[in-house]
């Protein structure tokens, strides 16, 4: 009788823990959507909740295709969830894609980002951006991201660099190349803050920094280069007089 009650628990013990490896991601996705934020819409779901994937994700307006997931479980026992994500194709320019390692504190709800990289546009990140001046520009942004930790409003600490290696700029006599910009990300009291690398032809150097409720403020100077068009010597006399060495102010 003890060797038929030990082999049931045996046999229970195995099914349950074979049921949760092989618990398709389509349910776990199922069961979670009463918790998403109204924002939050989700595609077809195939795999298993460890190791599976989703054809879309969107949110606030953006659209993430083909993400998949890799979950470490032993990593649960720590109280963590560590998985590894991988998003989009980055041979199609019009998707955001890119990869991350993301850990999750069970117990004090803190995301933590590694070894990141999104990829983007200069199109799509200008339509977050409310300028000073009209302006229709082209090109690749890449995000990466050293380490990133939550906090509030968005970080404790991050990491990281912004640039995009070639920016194409719309003029009054066609398109022209302006080249790259690039900027370093920090943390600074919970506020994202970008610090701009001068070594740019605009000659810009500025400060940028993401508030709460996505505030978004941009201070310091541009004084374009002489190569470039008259259009942008001519479109920066809009922001001000020029200080005594020639450079326009930049406040937004």
């Amino acid at each position: 009788m003890k060797r038929i009650i030990i082999l049931s628990a045996v046999f229970l013990i195995s099914f349950i823990v074979f049921c949760i490896i092989k618990l398709p991601a389509a349910i776990a996705l199922d069961l979670a959507k009463p918790h998403f934020p109204k924002q939050l819409e989700v595609g077809q779901a195939v795999g298993t909740v460890w190791q599976g994937q989703l054809m879309q994700v969107r949110f606030d307006g953006e659209q993430l295709n083909n993400v998949r997931w890799d979950i470490a479980g032993w990593a649960l026992f720590t109280g963590n969830l560590n998985t590894n994500i991988k998003f989009g194709n980055a041979r199609e320019r019009t998707d955001i894609s890119g990869y991350a390692t993301v850990s999750y504190g069970l117990f004090n709800h803190t995301l933590k980002v590694t070894d990141g990289l999104v990829r983007s546009t200069v199109e799509r990140a200008m339509q977050r951006v409310q300028l000073p001046l009209p302006v229709t520009a082209k090109g690749r942004v890449i995000l990466e991201l050293d380490e990133y930790t939550s906090g509030a409003p968005y970080c404790e600490s991050l990491k990281g660099e912004i640039a995009s290696p070639n920016i194409d700029v719309q003029g009054l006599n066609g398109w022209f190349n302006i080249g790259p910009l690039a900027g370093k990300l920090s943390c600074k009291s919970g506020d994202v803050a970008i610090l701009i690398d001068p070594d740019n032809t605009l000659g810009l150097e500025a400060d940028a920094t993401l508030k709460a409720n996505f505030d978004f403020s941009v201070a310091g100077y541009v004084k374009p280069d002489a190569s470039l068009p008259k259009d942008v010597h001519d479109a920066v006399k809009f922001l001000g007089r020029p200080d005594s060495q020639g450079r326009y102010p930049l406040n937004f």
